[in-house]
């Protein structure tokens, strides 16, 4: 754990203490739509807890940042190098109602995904339309 995630602790835990003083306070209401949880306030407990768990997930999202260059620096100290060159073949199917995008980093990958998305299509209309 670097200082930036227990920096990142430290700022979600204050602005989840001022939540529940502005909810003790009456300024901050809660609730769920559908399963989704909800936090809305007017006061300025309810400011300072978002603007804290804000810092927080900013500060939790760049330790990334910083974790991954001080592995890097590692490695070229090492001076790690590699043997073996790996190569990772790929696509998928994204489909936006009865439209496919078909990507991949080979053609024949492109070509298999866009006759399997033909298919998905086909075999979804027949169901829905049994239905």
């Amino acid at each position: 754990m670097n200082r930036y995630h227990f920096l990142s602790l430290i700022f979600f835990v204050i602005g989840i203490i001022f939540f529940i003083l502005g909810f003790l306070e009456g300024d901050i209401q809660t609730g769920f739509f559908v399963v989704f949880p909800f936090v809305a306030g007017t006061g300025i407990y309810a400011f300072f807890g978002f603007i804290f768990i804000f810092i927080a997930i900013l500060l939790f999202v760049s330790s990334f940042k910083t974790s991954i260059l001080s592995d890097e620096e590692k490695l070229d100290k090492e001076n790690y190098q590699l043997t073996k060159k790996t190569s990772v073949k790929g696509g998928g199917v994204v489909l936006i109602g009865p439209i496919p995008i078909v990507f991949g980093s080979n053609w024949k990958i492109a070509v298999f995904l866009m006759i399997l998305a033909i298919i998905l299509i086909f075999v979804v209309y027949f169901v829905f339309r049994l239905i």
